[in-house]
Formats: C-alpha cells, sequence, structure tokens
C-alpha cells in the first residue's frame, strides 16, 4: 500500500536484507535511495529504488538512513569519511545492523556529536520476511524519534516495537532471543545426531516435537514466574534429578563416539548451580548461578 506522506530514505548496504529493506520501503511509495560499496550491487536492487554512487550524495536531505552492513565497524568507517558526517546532520540514522549494546551506546554518542537523531534497532526476520505479518522489528532510543518514524517504519514490518530509550535494549532483546534460538537449536539438531548414532532414524525423534516443545513452553512460563519472585522452590523436579539425566545423556554420547560437547557444557552448568547449594530447587533456580562469571 503506499503511504500517504512519502518520506525521503536512504538505504545504505545492498546485502540480501538491505536490499528487501529498500524495496519494501519502495513499494510502500517512498523515495529510496540506495548505496553500497560495490556500485552494481546497489544498481541490482531494483524495485523502484535508485542507486548512488556518492555516499554523501545518498544521504543528503533524506529524512530517514537506513544502515544494513555486516558490522558497526563498517559503518564507522563509511561515516567517517570526509563530508558525510555533516551530510547526515539533521536526520535520523536507523541502525540495522547486528551488533552488541556496547555498539549500540558507541553509536549513539557519534550521533549526538554529529546533530543526528538515533534509534538502534535489531530485526527478526529473515529477508524473506520482510514486509510480512512475520518480520518483527525492535527499536531503542528515543520514544518520540520513534514515533515521529513510525508510520514509515511500518513498511518493513508492521510489528515494530519500541522496547526502551536504553539504546542497548533493542540489541540486548535481540541476542537473548537469538540465544535461546541457537541454543534449542543445536539441542534438538544434538538430539537428532544421538538417535542416528544409536541406529534411530531422526525422524522418529522429530516425530516427538510437540513433546519437548511442550516442556519448553511449560519451563520458561515456571522460569518468568520464579525469577519475578526470586524464588525457586516448587515440589516438581530437583536440579538434582535434573543433573542425573543430563549425565545419562553426556554418558550416551561419549559411547556413542560422538561429539558430547554441548551436553557436558549443560552439565558443567547445571552442577555449578548445584554446588552453590541450588540442587533441591527447581531447574530455573540456574538462572542465579548465570549471573556470575
Amino acid at each position: 500500500m503506499a503511504s500517504s506522506s512519502p518520506t525521503k530514505i536512504a538505504v545504505i548496504g545492498s546485502g540480501l536484507m538491505g536490499s528487501a529493506l529498500a524495496r519494501a520501503f519502495a513499494a510502500a511509495g517512498h523515495d529510496v535511495a540506495v548505496w553500497n560499496r560495490t556500485p552494481s550491487k546497489a544498481k541490482a536492487v531494483g524495485g523502484g529504488t535508485r542507486a548512488m554512487e556518492d555516499l554523501r550524495e545518498a544521504v543528503s536531505g533524506r529524512e530517514l538512513v537506513v544502515v544494513s552492513l555486516s558490522n558497526y565497524a563498517a559503518c564507522s568507517e563509511l561515516f567517517s569519511l570526509e563530508g558525510v558526517a555533516s551530510a547526515l546532520a539533521g536526520t535520523t540514522l536507523v541502525q540495522l545492523t547486528s551488533g552488541s549494546p556496547a555498539d549500540a551506546r558507541e553509536a549513539l554518542e557519534w550521533a549526538k556529536a554529529n546533530g543526528v537523531d538515533y534509534l538502534d534497532a535489531a530485526i527478526l526476520a529473515y529477508p524473506s520476511f520482510v514486509a510480512t505479518d512475520a518480520a518483527m522489528v525492535f527499536y531503542a532510543g528515543s520514544r518520540s524519534v520513534f514515533d515521529r518514524h513510525l508510520e514509515t517504519l511500518q513498511a518493513i514490518a508492521k510489528n515494530s516495537i519500541y522496547v526502551d530509550e536504553k539504546i542497548g535494549s533493542a540489541a540486548t532483546l535481540d541476542c537473548a532471543i537469538l540465544e535461546a534460538y541457537y541454543g534449542s537449536s543445536l539441542a534438538f539438531l544434538h538430539a537428532a545426531a544421538m538417535c542416528e548414532a544409536e541406529g534411530i532414524d531422526p525422524k522418529a525423534f522429530f516425530s516427538h516435537k510437540a513433546s519437548f516443545l511442550g516442556l519448553l513452553s511449560v519451563t520458561v512460563d515456571a522460569a518468568q514466574d520464579m525469577i519475578e519472585r526470586n524464588d525457586f522452590s516448587g515440589d516438581q523436579c530437583s536440579l538434582n534429578t535434573h543433573v542425573a539425566a543430563i549425565e545419562h545423556i553426556v554418558r550416551l554420547s561419549k559411547d556413542a563416539r560422538m561429539s558430547a560437547r554441548f551436553p557436558k557444557e549443560l552439565l558443567d552448568n547445571y552442577k555449578r548451580a548445584i554446588s552453590a547449594g541450588l540442587g533441591s530447587k527447581e531447574l530455573p533456580a540456574v538462572f542465579r548461578t548465570l549471573k556470575q562469571d
């Protein structure tokens, strides 16, 4: 759907994600300039966007400058080029490059020093999800700046969520969700590998997806409540019992001559909680020992 008030936008970076973002903004009726270090890649974006060869020209006079690069260091390198910072003055910079809260804080300081409004953002989507209901973007920074640009930003994700004024909050939430995703993914892949190592078709494991996802959901809900109350007592299953189960997983992995690194890491973390005197508590009590190195 075309926007009733087109916005002048520059998208810096035309990899798979940057290209998807640029095309989505253009499809919503916005005036989109695209810049990439390799000009041919910017030209290949298409979709009603306009490729620019000069970075200063690309960002000059733009209301929004959306950055999608490999890392914050690459962004800092570009913005330190002669004349780029002054060309960005008065614009709103939306950083959609993945990074850490520390990266976001450094970027905010740079933006303040150069007269640039700044939103740090994290997108939870593959490029093909951009502009669909499956896309979600977290934003951190000034609430008034976010509200001013929300309608435009919804062109890339209707689920554009403001997290907090703390500039590192979007990156923190993004890293937290991704850790849960990557950790869970490694766990189920290791589980499938265990089955195969023992001569069981991994399909037999995957067919019971609802079982472990159900357990995970119950534990997430229980953990949220226990962490909020700082009370990990209960009568369902003690950490001591869980540790015994993980020891079986480690033994199976070793006996099957497959990698036991992941379950051993699990075991070490759970045992650490027991060493801290939490063996009689419920599984979420591990949270207490994860806040210390």
